[in-house]
């Protein structure tokens, strides 16, 4: 038993004392850097409205309102409920990022923009990141569209 805790002991001691090894930024966090800085998530809104557009509830509000309105009125709800889908699909969009480019590539990317030297990949990689975001943050945009429309429904729309 004395052995147990003196090991113990010991094993905290040098725990206590060991310096800690800082990871630094993760590549996903580079990935969140691009994303912020190009604001590349930001065309969500008009592809929740192009999504939404295609669907039977919105040509019920067309039939109802009539198209501008309706896209009007499909428009607002969309940018009220962005601020709870847009980090969602910001991430998604890290995600994907990070899955295509090496650290070394996104920090790159972050800090120099278009005149990184991997600028280039980017358009090269685009195939690779919209399947990503296709089979990984079409969800997000589901409910983004579907509360949109619901909310509309509810406002334009008698039942």
């Amino acid at each position: 038993m004395k052995r147990i805790l003196c090991s113990a002991i010991a094993l905290s001691t040098l725990i206590a004392f060991s310096n800690p090894v800082y990871a630094g930024p993760s590549s996903l966090d580079d990935a969140r850097a691009l994303v912020a800085q190009t604001g590349m998530g930001k065309k969500l809104s008009s592809l929740a409205l192009l999504t939404a557009k295609s669907t039977t509830t919105y040509a019920m509000i067309a039939e109802k309102l009539g198209n501008a309105s309706a896209n009007s009125a499909v428009s607002d709800e969309i940018n009220a409920l962005l601020p709870k889908y847009q980090p969602k699909w910001d991430e998604s969009l890290a995600a994907a990022y990070e899955r295509s480019f090496s650290k070394e590539e996104l920090s790159s990317l972050a800090s120099e923009g278009r005149a990184s030297k991997y600028a280039p990949e980017v358009r090269e990689r685009q195939a690779g990141i919209g399947r990503y975001m296709e089979s990984n943050a079409k969800p997000i945009l589901v409910g983004l569209v579907s509360d949109a429309l619901k909310a509309a429904m509810s406002k334009h729309v008698p039942q």
